[in-house]
């Protein structure tokens, strides 16, 4: 697990921190939407009020589209736990990476905010299905 303290400009109107991470994400559509699409990922930041996602797929997402989301935790060999909340697409980017020769793609990052609380849950390693 990576977690770092983002240094935020005073251009930036965020209401809470943003922080680095690194946990494993899935991502999937909230009902409305006619296609099913689930998508593994890493969560590249996260503040009080929202994240941002790495997606090989970016042509999945759309700015206003409801999501579940639901970050995977560290644990131990016998179990460990995931957040599960709903969130919005608020914005996609390009993320490009320099080689130090010339750039290439690596996804796009899909910014989402949080639309309601959190929710803990704990997982067994052995089936990835809630405990109690």
């Amino acid at each position: 697990m990576l977690i770092d303290s983002i240094d935020d400009t005073s251009t930036d109107k965020r209401g809470f921190s943003r922080h680095w991470v690194s946990f494993p994400v899935i991502v999937s559509r909230r009902a409305g939407d006619s296609e099913a699409h689930r998508e593994k990922s890493v969560l590249q930041d996260i503040s009080g009020g929202g994240a941002l996602f790495v997606s090989s797929s970016p042509e999945n997402y759309y700015p206003g589209q409801l999501l579940y989301i639901s970050i995977m935790l560290d644990g131990t060999n016998d179990v460990r736990a995931r957040i599960r909340t709903e969130a919005t697409v608020i914005r996609i980017h390009q993320h490009e990476s320099t080689n130090g020769r010339e750039s290439e793609k690596k996804g796009a990052g899909i910014a989402v905010q949080f639309d309601r609380s959190f929710e803990f849950e704990r997982v067994d390693n052995n089936n990835s299905e809630p405990i109690g």
